[in-house]
């Protein structure tokens, strides 16, 4: 069951009635009265909206020619609203001026209203001028909770704008694939990016220590978009002392992706709290922690909960659904994410399994342990598996154990409604090459998502294999070849050049995008 989005500082407009009473008339009548009534209404939308958008230019307008000694002159107003306004505009302009940004800075650290306050820090993460920084994460020790929230976001703007708003608001439901992440929280910087340790280590304080819990939440879900992997001992005490955090901290454990989290993990796999330990084991198993799997197959054995099966809905709406597993079922599917030899027994025992989502776990673990003895018995089994899920995953073995031809089908499924799953499959594939025939593919669809999987796996093969698709192809395909062959080359070497021209300044600046 879905549960949308709400701000932490939610608003809501009361809705709107009619004063006029009830009329009787006949059916005729209300004909008419609704047809008239429903032109009006019409006439009036396209007024408004045309009296809104004239506003809304002459608003602009009036803003881009405020000159920047104008609105360093406002942040100095007695008036609170244009202190703020003025704060907020610099920010929205993203002009590294050594003057704007100084004023920023003591409007973000001495200004008596809190929310000019705010407004400040947050210009100061969009202007992205990195000598702000000792005031920006002085921000993060403000009196007001609004202040601090607002200097968290601000310091991760400093590396990526997109997607980030989940930092403030609240949880809204579990991602189908990855359902410890929300649906709005999936951005995290690239491998490649290096974070000011400073940052890293205020937001750890932030997250084990802040007395407010948003803004401990905020925190916590900061280093997991920056990274944050030198801040995995405050997360982990964050983990031990706090319950309300628990579930934010273990989805920032995934997104550092990195297996020195997992030793925290281990006390939690027989938490009394179900939606914790799910969490806990298969964040191990994301993490591929193999020292896990022992104690996944421990609890894989208890079997479910004595109470009985725990009720699980797939309600999917907008890609949102509730998913709560049994005991062992949640401990398959870790032990699956991990594909450990040890647990090639239990992968077995459950590919008959009534339980499609058995028998999925299944045969992904027998595809990572990739044992080429059960090519036959699932050559077998993918002819009689009615559920599509299930068939993509043993297609998926297939081609694991060696059946290299199998993976034309899961690249078809790239342009269907299962294009999710074939996804993540495909991100494990053997060799980049077994990619490469389907740069050219027919299908539009399926032919860029496999240019942007190689973005991510290929090497320098790849590349020369994409640089004549980035030059031959048409805008869109171009764009996401150019973008594929920048990351295999930043991967490669640690970091960007500071020559690349996807690099180089715009004349306006806009918002911060992946790379």
């Amino acid at each position: 069951m879905a549960v949308e989005d709400k701000n932490v500082s939610d608003n809501r407009q009361a809705p709107t009635c009619s004063p006029a009473g009830p009329v009787q008339d006949s059916g005729q009548q209300s004909f008419f009265r609704s047809f008239f009534m429903h032109s009006i209404l019409k006439a009036y939308s396209r007024a408004l909206s045309v009296a809104l958008a004239v506003a809304a230019l002459a608003a602009t307008t009036q803003a881009d020619n405020e000159s920047l000694e104008t609105l360093l002159a406002y942040l100095k107003s007695p008036n609170v609203d244009t202190r703020r306004d003025a704060a907020h505009k610099l920010g929205e302009r993203r002009v590294r001026n050594q003057l704007a940004v100084e004023a920023l800075m003591v409007a973000a650290s001495k200004d008596e209203d809190r929310e000019v306050r705010a407004e400040a820090v947050n210009a100061l993460g969009l202007i992205k001028d990195f000598s702000a920084l000792p005031d920006m994460l002085g921000a993060l020790k403000d009196s007001q909770v609004n202040v601090r929230r607002t200097a968290v976001r601000a310091l991760v703007a400093l590396y990526t704008e997109h997607d980030i708003d989940f930092i403030t608001n609240r949880r809204s439901g579990w991602n189908f694939f990855n359902p410890f992440l929300d649906t709005s929280d999936h951005e995290i910087i690239e491998p490649y990016q290096t974070v000011d340790p400073a940052i890293i280590s205020a937001l750890g304080e932030a997250a084990r220590g802040d007395h407010e819990r948003d803004v401990r939440i905020a925190a916590i879900r900061a280093l997991g978009v920056l990274r944050g992997s030198a801040a995995i001992a405050q997360l982990a005490d964050a983990l031990n002392a706090d319950q309300d955090v628990r579930i934010d901290v273990l989805r920032a454990f995934i997104k550092i992706g990195d297996p020195a989290a997992g030793p925290h993990l281990l006390p939690f796999f027989r938490d009394s709290n179900h939606r914790v330990r799910t969490q806990a084991m298969v964040a191990a198993g994301l993490l591929k922690y193999e020292p896990a799997v022992e104690p996944l197959l421990s609890v894989y054995g208890l079997g479910p909960e004595k109470q009985g099966r725990v009720t699980k809905v797939t309600g999917v709406v907008k890609g949102v659904f509730t998913y709560q597993p049994e005991r062992d079922e949640a401990s398959l599917w870790a032990l699956s994410l991990i594909g450990d030899e040890k647990a090639e027994q239990t992968f077995v025992e459950n590919i008959g399994d009534r339980d499609r989502d058995r028998r999925r776990y299944a045969f992904e673990g027998l595809a990572r342990i990739a044992d080429s003895r059960y090519l036959d018995q699932t050559s077998r089994l993918v002819l009689t598996e009615g559920d599509g899920e299930v068939k993509l995953a043993q297609h998926w073995a297939l081609y694991k154990m060696g059946s290299r031809p199998n993976i034309q089908y899961i690249v078809r499924k790239l342009d269907t409604d299962q294009a999710d799953q074939a996804y993540n499959y495909l991100l494990e594939a053997n060799s980049p090459d077994d990619l490469l025939p389907y740069v050219r593919s027919g299908n539009r669809e399926v032919r860029r998502k496999v240019i942007e999987i190689l973005g991510r796996i290929g090497d320098r093969t790849t590349i020369s294999e994409l640089e004549p698709i980035a030059r031959t192809s048409g805008s869109g395909t171009s764009d996401i070849a150019t973008v594929a062959i920048k990351r295999i080359e930043w991967r490669l070497s640690g970091r960007p050049r500071p020559d690349d021209a996807v690099l180089k300044r715009e004349t306006r600046p806009r918002r911060a995008a992946n790379p």
